[in-house]
């Protein structure tokens, strides 16, 4: 059953600007979430002719797998995390470009989270019924990031 709590994806991700590139949270659950990509020539990494390259697909992957947890930290009262991405076994799509005019939707299922915030979901980007592509990604949220990487604030 999907959640009912109404958040824009700007809310869930710390992401901004330009560096954010899913545009709307369209569905989240326990252990989903679905966000939509309008592919325009404004778009981060259009080339304004073919569209977006489909390598990009992977940082939408975990770009959605981010604001899964923001989600959850944001019904916690926290602001979102940023989260690292550790990578990808697979990533296999079905076209080089996501072409203008498309309208993508981007879902990751989570697969598996350990006690240290170390997560895998399997992802997909659809166009309507079409599957573009598919992949899984693994990620993880550290409690500091900052402490992780050794910079102090």
């Amino acid at each position: 059953m999907t959640a009912t709590l109404h958040l824009t994806i700007g809310a869930v991700l710390p992401h901004a600007g330009r560096m954010l590139l899913l545009d709307e949270l369209r569905d989240h659950g326990p252990e989903h979430v679905t966000c939509g990509v309008p592919i325009h020539a404004g778009s981060m990494f259009c080339d304004g002719i073919n569209g977006v390259p489909a390598w990009v697909g992977l940082e939408y992957m975990a770009q959605t797998v981010c604001a899964f947890s923001g989600i959850e930290e944001v019904r916690a009262g926290l602001k979102p995390s940023i989260g690292l991405l550790l990578g990808s076994r697979s990533y296999e799509c079905h076209s080089e470009w996501f072409a203008l005019g498309a309208s993508l939707l981007v879902r990751a299922e989570l697969q598996l989270r350990d006690e240290n915030n170390l997560v895998a979901f399997a992802c997909t980007i659809h166009e309507n019924d079409r599957l573009l592509a598919r992949g899984d990604v693994k990620a993880y949220r550290p409690k500091d990031v900052f402490a992780l990487v050794g910079v102090s604030r």
